[in-house]
């Protein structure tokens, strides 16, 4: 992890997060940006703590999160995303599955 980087992303240039999205039609992942200034979370012990989603960038507490099931870290583990984009998430899944 690269100092700066908040919870296993990458520190690109100095006005974006660099995190990872997979991309379900060609099986990889592709580098997916962040302002430097959200508060993006894979993990966190306090469940209060004011974090954005990593999809729209809503504020919302830690604990009232979800988690992606694209926007992930290095290692795989997803960030914290709200109800409506991990609603998208589901969708855009439900709807490449039948294919």
């Amino acid at each position: 992890m690269l100092p700066n980087s908040k919870d296993g992303g990458r520190k690109m240039e100095k006005q974006i997060i660099l995190l990872n999205r997979w991309n379900r039609q060609k099986h990889q992942y592709e580098d997916y940006g962040v302002p430097v200034n959200w508060n993006v979370k894979c993990y966190c012990n306090d469940l209060e703590e004011i974090v954005n989603c990593a999809q729209c960038g809503k504020e919302l507490k830690y604990g009232d999160c979800y988690t992606s099931l694209e926007i992930h870290t290095d290692m795989g583990m997803g960030f914290a995303v709200c109800e409506d984009c991990y609603e998208a998430e589901w969708q855009r899944r439900k709807k490449e599955d039948r294919k």
